[in-house]
């Protein structure tokens, strides 16, 4: 697996996936998720075993390291596998080490790195989605139901990673785009969604959450309680309100439902900037809208859609505004010197 990506190992994932990764070492995995979908599905891959050895991590029971390596190598040679056999040889046990216990969440993450290099992942290095993972993508909007009974409404050019069942303590996911999540109760079993280094953990609510590579990830709740965190920021919302996950912080904000109108195809402004109604219904109808100057952008507009046509939506808000719309291609224009 190594020669697809020399700078991030087994043991690497493992410590950010056990939350033990440096700032540096974060930001080295978090940049390689980024250079190609095969990367999110091979971490995908990876949680999923670290979720299945969840359990383990609550017990405090000591652990012998030593046998449970001689019991793992014992394993690797009677499966005669030469990528194990070959890569067992980069993990050291050192004799002065032997009678030493080591913390369940290091055995842990090191019980992960073993497994990797023993099972192979020669479908991940072929570049192609391992058996036991489902993924969604999506040039249009569409609404994909997870094995629990939670309701994904994906958008534009988003993709969403599940596994076929769910198994463990944690029901976790991978999101690339932007999608409204429907979460089915399940207080045993908490919901976790991946999404571009941030983590939203639920148990059962509503909420947007829009993680596109090149803008800040954005969480809207729209029901219910909702946990974001990214390295040691953590931040809990609740109906109403919205948090934006920036490079060393995370911002809270008051949450806008306009930005689910791709999925309700509500809009309700309330003494908005033109500039920001605009935006919405760029991102909501997936249109380009242009304003012809700045001077309109402050333009202040109360209005309500509700499952209405573009080409109306816009209308009504030039008349109402005493502006122009044309369109040009593809691209609609408000034209105007004010609306003062």
């Amino acid at each position: 697996m190594n020669s697809s990506h020399a700078n991030i190992s087994e043991e690497l994932l493992a410590r950010y996936l056990a939350d033990t990764a440096s700032e540096s070492e974060r930001n080295n995995v978090e940049a390689w998720l980024t250079e190609s979908e095969a990367n999110a599905r091979e971490l995908a891959a990876y949680r999923l075993i670290w979720d299945h050895t969840a359990s383990m991590k609550k017990s405090s029971a000591p652990v012998d390291t030593d046998a449970a390596w001689n019991k793992m190598k014992g394993k690797m040679a009677a499966g005669k596998s030469p990528m194990a056999a070959s890569e067992a040889k980069t993990i050291e046990f050192r004799p002065e080490m032997k009678k030493r216990r080591l913390p369940v969440t290091v055995w842990a993450a090191a019980m992960i790195a073993i497994l990797v290099m023993a099972f192979g992942w020669f479908f991940l290095i072929a570049d192609k989605t391992p058996e036991s993972l489902n993924v969604a993508t999506t040039n249009n909007t569409t609404e994909q139901l997870l094995p629990d009974g939670t309701k994904v409404f994906l958008n534009y050019n988003s993709k969403l990673t599940y596994p076929e069942n769910f198994k463990g303590d944690l029901r976790t996911v991978s999101l690339q785009g932007e999608a409204f999540f429907d979460v089915k109760p399940d207080a045993a079993h908490p919901f976790v969604i991946q999404a571009n280094g941030t983590e939203i953990r639920v148990l059962g609510t509503s909420f947007n959450v829009k993680a596109y590579s090149e803008a800040p990830v954005r969480v809207d709740v729209a029901t219910g309680k909702v946990r974001v965190s990214k390295d040691a920021h953590r931040v809990e919302l609740v109906k109403g309100q919205s948090a934006e996950v920036l490079k060393d912080s995370i911002r809270s904000l008051q949450a806008n439902m306009n930005l689910m109108g791709y999925r309700t195809q509500v809009y309700d402004f309330n003494a908005a900037d033109l500039q920001d109604v605009v935006s919405s219904i760029r991102d909501g109808y997936h249109v380009d809208v242009r304003l012809s100057n700045d001077k309109i952008a402050q333009c202040r507009l109360t209005i309500r859609f509700e499952k209405e046509p573009v080409d109306a939506t816009l209308s009504v808000i030039a008349e109402t505004l005493d502006l122009n719309l044309r369109k040009e291609g593809k691209v609609y224009w408000l034209e105007g010197n004010s609306c003062q």
